[in-house]
C-alpha cells in the first residue's frame, strides 16, 4: 500500500508533534506503507499508531483516493494506542543471536542496545534527570550508544550479530541512523544530548563504513579501526542525509530552508525521487522557476511515468505556461500505464488548463 500525503493538509494548523512531523515526512507516495515504517527507526506498534492517527486527521490518501476519507481537526489517539516513547523496551540485548538464526527470522533487531545502563556514572546520572523533552527510553539508547562508542566495537554500535551479512547490515544501519539522526529531533529542547547525538550518529555512520568497506572486516571489538583510519560517507549516503534534513525542513513548514538542502542533494545525486520531491517543495515556496527545472528533469528521467508529467503540468500552470502544461497533460493522458483515478485527475487538470487559457484569451 502506498500512500500519499494529501494535497492541502497543513501539519501546522493539525498541530502534530515531531514525531508526526517525521513520520509524515517519510511519506513520498512511492514507497510502501511498510517502507516507510521501517524507514523511520521506530517502534513498529508506534509507528503503525502514529499512522493511524495522521491518517485519521485527513493527513494521508490511500490509492485511488482523491480527497481525505475525514479530516477532524485533532482527535485523540485511540486509548488502546499508546505512543509514548516510554513504551520502548529497556533490556534489549542481541547477545546469544547468531547472524544465521536473526536472518532467518526475517528481521534485525537494529535497535538491540542494552538500555539498562549498569553502573551508571555520575554524568550518566545527571544527564538521565535533567531537564529535556527526551523520554527515558531515548536517553538511556543515547547513552548505552555513547558506552560502545568508546569499545570501538562497530557490531555492537549497530546492534547486529558479529558476521552479519551486507543486507542485514544495511537494514541495521539504516533503520538506527532514522532513529538517532540529530534532525529527528528538530525543535525539541535536548540539553547536553543535542552533542550526544551527534556523537552517536556519526559514529554509528563510521561502524557501517568500516563493515562494508572492501577491506578486510574487522571480527573483535579492538580491530574495528585497524588498516587505516575509517571511510567517509559515500556521496550517495550524503545526498540521502542531504535529502531527509531536506523533508524534515518542508513538513516542518519551512520550504525555503528546505529547498536549499534539497538543492545540494541533486546535485550530488539526482535521483527522480528527489527530483520529485525537490520541485513539490518548491511549488510550495513559491518558486516556479525552481519547480520547472527539477520537474523537467525527473520526467526525463521517466517519460512514461504519468505521475512525473503531472508534477511538471503543475510546475508549467505555477510558472504561467499554460500551453506546455496543457501539452503536457494532453500526453499524460493518453499513457497506458496510468490507473484509473490518475487519469481522472490528469483530464481534470486538464480541463482546467484549458479553462485558464481560454479566460486569457477573452
Amino acid at each position: 500500500m502506498v500512500l500519499r500525503v494529501a494535497p492541502g493538509f497543513d501539519p501546522l494548523k493539525a498541530k502534530i508533534g515531531p514525531d508526526e512531523y517525521f513520520l509524515l515526512s517519510r511519506v513520498d507516495g512511492k514507497q510502501s506503507l511498510r517502507d516507510v515504517i521501517l524507514a523511520t527507526g521506530l517502534a513498529i506498534d508506534r509507528a503503525i499508531a502514529i499512522t493511524l492517527k495522521l491518517r485519521s486527521i485527513g493527513a494521508f490518501l490511500l490509492p485511488g483516493e482523491t480527497t481525505p476519507a475525514s479530516a477532524p481537526t485533532r482527535p485523540p489517539a485511540p486509548a488502546h494506542l499508546d505512543v509514548s516513547t516510554e513504551r520502548l523496551p529497556r533490556n534489549l540485548v542481541v547477545t546469544g543471536i547468531d547472524a544465521p538464526t536473526m536472518q532467518r527470522a526475517g528481521k534485525i533487531e537494529s535497535l538491540a542496545t542494552d538500555l539498562r545502563l549498569p553502573d551508571p556514572s555520575p554524568e550518566e546520572i545527571a544527564a538521565l534527570t535533567e531537564d529535556g523533552e527526551l523520554g527515558d527510553a531515548d536517553r538511556r539508547r543515547i547513552l548505552a550508544m555513547q558506552r560502545l562508542v568508546t569499545q570501538r566495537d562497530p557490531w555492537a554500535l549497530l546492534g547486529v550479530p558479529r558476521g552479519a551479512d551486507a543486507k542485514t547490515l544495511k537494514r541495521a544501519y539504516f533503520t538506527l541512523s532514522k532513529a538517532i539522526h540529530p534532525d529527528r529531533y528538530y525543535g525539541k529542547q535536548l540539553g547536553s544530548f543535542a552533542q550526544r547525538l551527534v556523537v552517536v550518529f556519526e559514529a554509528t555512520s563510521r561502524a557501517y563504513a568500516k563493515l562494508t568497506s572492501p577491506e578486510p572486516r574487522p571480527t573483535g571489538p579492538h580491530q574495528a579501526v585497524a588498516g587505516g583510519r575509517d571511510q567517509p560517507q559515500t556521496p550517495q549516503e550524503y545526498a540521502a542525509e542531504l535529502f531527509e534534513r531536506a523533508c524534515s525542513l518542508e513538513v516542518g513548514g519551512d520550504p525555503l530552508e528546505a529547498m536549499k538542502l534539497f538543492a545540494a542533494s541533486v546535485r550530488v545525486d539526482p535521483q527522480p525521487r528527489y527530483l520529485r520531491r525537490a520541485a513539490s517543495c518548491a511549488l510550495a515556496a513559491g518558486q516556479p522557476r525552481s519547480a520547472v527545472e527539477y520537474a523537467k528533469k525527473a520526467q526525463s528521467d521517466a517519460p512514461d511515468d504519468p505521475s512525473a508529467a503531472r508534477l511538471l503540468a503543475s510546475a508549467f500552470r505555477a510558472a504561467g505556461k499554460l500551453a506546455d502544461a496543457e501539452e503536457v497533460l494532453v500526453m499524460a493522458v493518453a499513457m497506458k500505464n496510468a490507473t484509473d483515478s490518475l487519469t481522472t485527475e490528469l483530464r481534470n487538470d486538464l480541463a482546467e488548463v484549458r479553462r485558464q487559457m481560454a479566460g486569457e484569451t477573452r
